[in-house]
């Protein structure tokens, strides 16, 4: 009640012509419980990250969007010291293209060994639940594991250390990942794959010079990394591995100095983190 008054009463928002007097304070106001967090003037992601790291035991995870590389990183780090990290998300967020680094992150922990199920019932699964198991903790509220979550959006969090509180997250946590109501509530992750590059040049057919020839495409929605084929044969071979692109930007990959008069082929393989692929025909341009 008094975090609703600090921003009812303060100039962060704006007045839309329909209030006809200045806001006031409603309520008395109270010390704040250092279990609550409150961003953007606290940050999430540095108080959780430094708890997920300081974890020994377990990491359970319910969590609705998944953008900001520092919890995904902390999930791998536990992984790697040999904890068992569960993670419950969302497949519209998985396949958002407004939120292309989603499938990255969640590809990335599927990767490392981190167990990953998906909201299989009607509607969202719009939670956000971190359970650390040697700590006997729960961190919930409304914070997304995002950078809007953590510095720009008004959010609520709490940082509780209850055993009975614990006791009731792990219990609608295990109900959920075992469908222990009978009802399917969840579905073990399959990675999909990213959609096809689209070439932007050297245009199929066309002559080039023998210095300075860059290959170029759009690598496509959920594409991070591409394998890049070149060379005279029409069946060209492999010449990079898992070269790092951006969904959303023109992708260029330099050639070497070419022979003239000859033809060349080239073909993209698009790739997620989960190293499922789609790919682009075989072009060709001679010198």
């Amino acid at each position: 009640m008094t975090k609703f008054d600090d921003l009812w009463t303060s100039s962060a928002f704006a007045d839309y012509a329909n209030m006809l007097n200045p806001p006031a304070r409603v309520y008395p106001v109270f010390p704040k419980d250092p279990a609550l967090n409150f961003p953007p003037t606290e940050s999430y992601v540095s108080r959780a990250v430094k708890l997920y790291n300081a974890e020994t035991n377990r990491i359970d995870v319910i969590m609705y969007r998944i953008t900001d590389r520092q919890h995904a990183d902390a999930m791998i780090a536990a992984r790697q010291r040999g904890l068992i990290v569960r993670l419950l998300t969302e497949p519209a967020e998985y396949r958002d293209s407004h939120y292309l680094w989603d499938s990255w992150n969640v590809d990335r922990m599927y990767m490392a060994g981190i167990e990953v199920k998906m909201r299989a019932h009607q509607g969202l699964n719009h939670g956000k639940l971190v359970l650390l198991y040697s700590q006997m903790m729960s961190i919930f509220g409304s914070s997304n594991w995002t950078t809007a979550s953590t510095s720009s959006q008004h959010e609520h969090n709490y940082f509780l250390i209850d055993s009975t509180a614990f006791t009731y997250f792990r219990q609608q946590f295990v109900r959920k990942w075992n469908n222990k109501t009978g009802n399917t509530e969840t579905t073990a992750f399959v990675p999909l794959p990213p959609d096809a590059p689209v070439y932007v040049g050297p245009a199929n057919g066309a002559t080039q010079s023998t210095s300075g020839v860059k290959l170029a495409w759009k690598p496509g929605y959920w594409a991070h990394k591409a394998d890049v084929y070149f060379g005279t044969s029409p069946d060209p071979p492999l010449v990079a591995r898992d070269f790092a692109v951006t969904p959303k930007t023109t992708a260029y990959y330099a050639l070497p100095t070419l022979t003239p008069g000859r033809t060349y082929y080239w073909r993209i393989v698009s790739k997620t983190m989960a190293n499922k692929t789609k790919g682009g025909a075989v072009w060709s341009f001679g010198t």
